[in-house]
């Protein structure tokens, strides 16, 4: 009976997650159109993309928070973690260049925290 409830944990941490990428990739199509149709500068780009990984952290801690419905802040950051590690591996396969340092900035904790405060909220979410 245990192994049902892991089971079922995990294909809602997989669906969490493909959810996380969705939006995601929403939130960067919404800013690739923004800066193609309005003034937004171009030169600002990393930073709308750390919004939007910000904002899809925050997504996938409530989800992780409400699921886990325990120590949300740490599966936040977990979730969080694995998240950003998954967009590296992408980003690293679409553009065929890796670095040393693509994973140790500093601008990731950032990420970090936002998945942190989404699993503190999620574990407070009443059903």
């Amino acid at each position: 009976m245990r192994q049902k409830a892991v089971g079922r944990k995990g294909t809602k941490t997989v669906r969490a997650l493909i959810y996380t990428l969705i939006l995601f990739a929403i939130l960067i199509g919404g800013i690739g159109a923004l800066i193609r149709f309005s003034p937004l500068p171009e030169r600002w780009m990393l930073y709308y993309v750390l919004g939007s990984l910000c904002i899809a952290c925050l997504f996938l801690g409530l989800i992780a928070g409400s699921l886990m419905k325990r120590r949300g802040i740490l599966f936040g950051a977990l979730y969080s973690i694995i998240f950003l590690l998954i967009i590296l591996l992408i980003s690293v396969f679409i553009t065929g260049a890796n670095t040393e340092n693509g994973i140790f900035q500093i601008r990731y904790l950032l990420c970090l925290l936002f998945g942190s405060i989404g699993g503190m909220v999620g574990v407070n979410l009443r059903n």
